[in-house]
């Protein structure tokens, strides 16, 4: 039987198959299969060196950039649970799902950190899990993005991770109450990418525009199914949409 394996399983192949190859690009920048690996273990090696431990809630509150790239790849090979958020959500809407979802640490954007100013008293993330994204310096009582990916050993982690555990907790929208979070496995995911790659007929020498929100599960979908292929993840990083921008970005790509 074929293992099913997770996105974290798949780009350590990936980075020993095609490790010069790009594997995952924004509009700026963008990083080979083997630099992503590298990233996404320090990531998670950082982020188990916090405390956390497997199933441990990981919530995202980011536009769109690399980094989502290795967030999902790192909770993948941390067994860690990646909270994805939508980031036109409002401050009482942040907190409903970080408190309902458990969350134990926090990445947030520079960019979006006013969305979680007036909440931050109230939130039960523990102290030194306050993660800052962005080229900024990190605010008080939040650490930088590169300074803990660095902090972390390059090494794959010393973790288990079963096709059955959580992958990701995706939130739905709440259009009939409060928001609900879906739980998606590592499993699940392999599955979609056979199911996509298959009726799709997409392969390793194409390329993938993510123009979708990386908080959402059109933008996860693909960019797992890509990863699995070995091909090459673009994302969109722009804070809104522009058609006339991205079809000229998507005949570039």
């Amino acid at each position: 039987m074929t293992p099913l394996l997770s996105m974290g399983e798949t780009l350590s192949v990936n980075a020993a198959l095609y490790p010069d190859k790009t594997g995952a690009r924004d509009l700026c920048r963008s990083i080979s299969f083997r630099v992503w690996n590298q990233r996404a273990c320090r990531l998670a090696n950082a982020l188990l060196g916090l405390g956390l431990g497997k199933g441990d809630r990981i919530a995202v509150l980011a536009y769109n950039c690399i980094e989502w790239m290795e967030i999902y790849a790192a909770t993948a090979k941390a067994g860690l649970v990646a909270v994805p958020i939508n980031f036109r959500l409002l401050g009482e809407d942040i907190l409903y799902i970080l408190e309902d979802c458990a969350a134990r640490a926090l990445i947030v954007q520079d960019e979006l950190l006013g969305s979680v100013a007036g909440i931050r008293d109230r939130l039960s993330v523990p102290g030194g899990n306050l993660v800052q994204l962005g080229p900024k310096s990190a605010s008080a009582g939040f650490t930088a993005y590169e300074s803990l990916l660095q902090s972390g050993a390059d090494s794959e982690p010393d973790m288990q991770v079963a096709a059955t555990d959580t992958w990701v907790l995706m939130y739905t929208s709440g259009t009939t109450g409060k928001p609900k979070g879906a739980m998606r496995s590592h499993g699940s995911h392999a599955l979609l990418n056979f199911a996509t790659l298959l009726d799709m007929g997409f392969d390793r020498d194409d390329t993938c525009l993510l123009v979708m929100p990386m908080c959402h599960a059109n933008s996860l979908n693909f960019a797992s199914a890509f990863v699995f292929a070995g091909a090459t993840c673009c994302v969109y990083d722009r804070k809104s949409f522009d058609a006339e921008h991205m079809l000229q970005t998507l005949s570039e790509t």
